[in-house]
C-alpha cells in the first residue's frame, strides 16, 4: 500500500460508514422486540470494549498490520497459518456483504436484474477505487458520510411532519425483562456490526496520528451505535415491533410512510441510496483489509492481486447460498459460532502473549 497516511476525519468517516453499512437498513436486534434499540446500544458498548483490545495491540505494534504482528507473536509457522485464515475471513466477509447488497437491491427495486449483474457492478466499483489507493477510499467516505447524514435528518424530519411516528409503540421499555435484550446482544448485536471492526487492525497502521487514532475510531463506533439504535427505534415507532421483525428491510416501508400534503411521496429511493453507499464501503473495507494482508504476507504489490481477488469475492458471493433466506440463516449461525474465534479468542491470546512478553522484558531490565 506504500507510505499511505490517512487523516483522522477520514478515518472517522470510513469507520462510521463501515459500521452503518447494511445494518442501517436491516431488522437489526429485533429478537429483543420493541427493546431492539437498547440491545444495539449495549452491543455497541461491548463492541467498543472489544476494540480496546485491538487498540492495545496497535499501540504495541503501531507500524504493523495484524498479520505481521501475529507472526511475530506466534512464530512463523503458526502465525502464517493464522494470518491466512484472517485473509480468508476478510474475503468471505466481503463476499457476504456483496451478496447482502445485491440481494437487497433486487428485492427493493431491481426485481428483474440478475444478481450476478448487480454483484459484478458493485465489486468492479470497489476494485476501481482500491486500485486508485486506500486514501481515495477514505476521502470518498468523507463525502458520502455527509450525504447519509443529510438523508437521515431529512427523512426523520419528513416522518415527523407527516405524523407517522407513534412513540407509544416503543412502550413499555423492558416489557419482557432484560433476558431478550441480552440474548439479542449475545447472538447478534455485539458481533454485527461492532465485532467486525477486527478488519481495522489491518488499516490502523496507516493512521496519521497513532495517539488519537484509536479514540477517533471508538468515537465513530459510539456514534454509529447511537445512529443504529435511533433508526431501529424510528422503524418500530412507525411500523410497530411485529412488522419491523418480519420485514427484511424495515427502513424501506417506514420511509414509504412519508406523505406530506400529497406532494412529497415515494421517498424510499433514499433508502436505496443509503443501502448502496453502505454496502459499497463495508465491502470495500473488508476487501482492502484482505489486500493489505495478501500484500504483507506474500510481499506482492497489492494492485497485482486486486482483480484476481475481486473475482474470488464475486464467485464466493454467488455460491454462498441458494437463496437470501439461506444466506441470512447461515450468517446468523456464523455470528455466534465461528466469528467470535477470530474477533475475540485469537486477539485475546495475542494480547496475553504481548502482555507477558512486556512483563518479562521489563523484569529483566529491572
Amino acid at each position: 500500500m506504500g507510505k499511505v497516511k490517512i487523516g483522522m476525519i477520514q478515518f472517522f468517516c470510513i469507520t462510521l460508514l463501515f459500521e452503518l453499512g447494511t445494518a442501517l437498513v436491516v431488522n437489526l436486534g429485533m429478537e429483543a422486540g420493541k427493546d431492539a434499540w437498547l440491545s444495539i446500544l449495549i452491543g455497541g458498548l461491548v463492541g467498543i470494549l472489544i476494540f480496546s483490545g485491538y487498540a492495545y495491540l496497535y499501540r504495541q505494534f503501531p507500524e504493523l498490520p495484524f498479520t505481521a504482528y501475529t507472526r511475530k507473536l506466534l512464530g512463523t509457522y503458526v502465525g502464517t497459518a493464522v494470518s491466512l485464515l484472517y485473509i480468508i475471513l476478510y474475503i468471505n466477509l466481503a463476499a457476504r456483504d456483496l451478496r447482502d447488497g445485491s440481494s437487497m437491491l433486487a428485492m427493493s427495486t431491481m426485481h428483474n436484474t440478475p444478481l450476478f449483474i448487480l454483484s459484478t457492478l458493485m465489486i468492479l466499483s470497489g476494485t476501481y477505487v482500491l486500485h486508485k489507493g486506500l486514501e481515495i477510499l477514505t476521502r470518498t467516505s468523507l463525502v458520502f458520510s455527509f450525504m447519509v447524514l443529510a438523508i437521515g435528518l431529512m427523512s426523520t424530519g419528513m416522518l415527523m411532519l407527516s405524523g407517522s411516528i407513534n412513540l407509544h409503540l416503543l412502550l413499555p421499555v423492558l416489557e419482557n425483562g432484560l433476558e431478550p435484550v441480552l440474548r439479542s446482544v449475545v447472538r447478534q448485536n455485539y458481533m454485527f456490526p461492532f465485532g467486525e471492526m477486527v478488519c481495522f487492525t489491518m488499516l490502523m497502521p496507516y493512521m496519521s496520528d497513532s495517539r488519537k487514532g484509536p479514540w477517533v475510531i471508538a468515537l465513530a463506533m459510539l456514534v454509529s451505535a447511537v445512529t443504529l439504535a435511533f433508526t431501529i427505534a424510528l422503524n418500530i415507532s412507525v411500523l410497530g415491533a411485529d412488522i419491523s421483525r418480519r420485514s427484511p428491510l424495515p427502513l424501506m416501508p417506514a420511509i414509504s410512510k412519508i406523505s406530506i400534503s400529497d406532494f412529497i411521496q415515494r421517498v424510499d429511493v433514499f433508502v436505496v441510496m443509503v443501502l448502496i453507499i453502505g454496502v459499497f464501503f463495508k465491502m470495500s473495507v473488508f476487501f482492502a483489509a484482505a489486500m493489505v494482508g495478501i500484500s504483507e504476507l506474500f510481499k506482492l504489490p497489492y494492485r497485482k492481486m486486486l482483480y484476481p481477488t475481486a473475482l474470488v469475492i464475486l464467485f464466493i458471493s454467488m455460491l454462498d447460498a441458494r437463496s437470501f433466506t439461506e444466506h441470512l440463516d447461515e450468517g446468523g449461525r456464523l455470528l455466534y459460532t465461528v466469528y467470535p474465534l477470530f474477533m475475540i479468542v485469537i486477539p485475546a491470546v495475542l494480547i496475553v502473549i504481548t502482555a507477558l512478553k512486556n512483563h518479562f522484558s521489563a523484569a529483566r531490565r529491572g
